[in-house]
């Protein structure tokens, strides 16, 4: 017997999943909780791909690293008077779309035997380009989905499924890597963003464009660096995450060259290594808050920036014990410490910055982050060239590894020299600059 369309309505109203927040808000984090899995997924198989398959250089994986990154800052500054004249969920449609047929040409050309390094780069810095645009505008949509008293809870939510996907990914994507290839692991990505569009799609929030002034793009970008630069804190915060960010992706650049060719190890225990540091990540994430009480907010970012970098500097006891141990340790040690900076810096800045002003000022802060992961990245590759020429594949990579690390364990240098390293306790919230 069939079911009347109202009857059917109400059997899968009370069937849905509920998390409290509302429809639109739950189709939102469904899609965003399996594209953030799908992410990891390439994130460790493009690299995979580059250094089995097409047996890139050090150099080469720099350049892929930072084409991964690289989209952010310029898109990202670019795009953010964008995000203010298109509807949201237009924009957030397009993005996904757009990435998931980025990624979908990668095992098409590998179809055909025609996958190139120039290809993934390529296609690594569309996707980095489309994702700094869909961030923007889903942040800029989550206040449209609940009410502004379930705004932490939205964002907490979000948070711990892309803490989640951190740890399961990295597995999960070794595991495949280990069966199907890399290739065919990069299609569960593409798959994750159509499945995100497809929430997206299904969210019924009004998809009219803002009514806002048509906006000067060059006035406008100008008008934030100045507004970024009247907050003293963010300039001492931006050098030490500039410092951070180059070490740090120095170390990512070289780890799966270290982990593959100096110990051997397959693509299933690079997935470990980096699920066990988001594991730890999410045991961070519960500290970040004991820390800042116990240290003070100042002391607290210096001590998660210096120790998130330097635990990468054991590197070279794998040649004494187990690399896997010893990598393994490295990562639980750094994802431990990754929140901890997060949220005491993001919770800095929310307090420190004007109201009216957190997005413009925000944009220019994302852009002097990702533009040291994109420079990182480049650079690391340039030393791990450069030292395995001079001392050999093994100790050259191992040594570039660790060098990467001691640079970011020195980010803590700026939060001394400008006052950061004083605060002990958050400011008060301004509402209006």
């Amino acid at each position: 017997m069939l079911l009347g369309q109202a009857t059917f309505a109400r059997v899968m109203e009370r069937t849905r999943l509920r998390i409290g927040l509302g429809r639109d808000f739950d189709r939102l984090w469904l899609g965003e909780s399996v594209s953030a899995v799908g992410t990891q997924l390439t994130a460790l198989a493009i690299p995979t791909l580059a250094i089995f398959q097409l047996h890139a250089t050090p150099f080469d994986v720099g350049v892929l690293t930072a084409c991964t990154f690289a989209g952010y800052p310029l898109v990202g500054i670019l795009g953010a008077p964008l995000i203010d004249r298109i509807a949201r969920r237009s924009m957030l449609l397009a993005m996904n779309i757009l990435r998931a047929a980025a990624l979908a040409t990668v095992p098409l050309a590998g179809a055909f035997g025609l996958v190139s390094l120039g290809q993934l780069a390529l296609v690594a810095l569309i996707v980095s380009g489309a994702t700094a645009l869909f961030d923007t505008a889903y942040q800029s949509a989550v206040p449209q989905l609940v009410r502004e008293e379930e705004l932490l809870g939205a964002n907490a939510r979000l948070e711990t499924s892309q803490s989640a996907a951190n740890f399961a990914g990295p597995a999960l994507a070794g595991w495949l890597i280990g069966i199907i290839g890399a290739l065919a692991t990069i299609v569960g990505d593409a798959v994750s963003y159509l499945w995100s569009a497809l929430m997206v799609s299904l969210i019924s929030i009004a998809d009219d464009p803002p009514r806002v002034a048509r906006p000067n793009p060059i006035r406008d970008i100008a008008s934030s660096f100045v507004l970024w630069r009247r907050y003293s804190a963010l300039v001492a915060l931006a050098a030490c995450v500039v410092i951070s960010n180059v070490g740090n992706m120095a170390v990512r650049t070289a780890l799966l060259l270290v982990a593959y060719r100096v110990f051997a190890l397959g693509p299933d225990g690079a997935g470990w290594i980096l699920a066990v540091g988001g594991l730890a990540s999410v045991i961070g994430a519960t500290l970040a808050g004991p820390v800042s009480a116990r240290l003070g907010v100042g002391p607290s970012l210096a001590l998660a920036t210096t120790v998130e970098g330097l635990a990468w500097a054991i590197a070279p006891l794998g040649f004494l014990v187990t690399p896997l141990v010893v990598l393994g340790v490295a990562s639980i040690v750094s994802g431990l410490m990754t929140p901890v900076w997060n949220v005491n810096v993001v919770t800095l800045r929310q307090r420190i910055v004007a109201r009216d002003e957190q997005g413009r000022v925000v944009a220019v802060s994302r852009a002097f982050a990702t533009a040291g992961v994109a420079l990182g990245a480049f650079a690391g590759g340039v030393a791990a060239t450069v030292l395995e020429a001079s001392l050999g594949e093994r100790v050259g990579l191992v040594t570039a590894m660790t060098a990467g690390a001691i640079v970011a364990g020195l980010s803590a240098i700026p939060l001394l020299t400008g006052g950061v390293l004083r605060l002990t306790t958050l400011p008060r919230q301004t509402n209006a600059s």
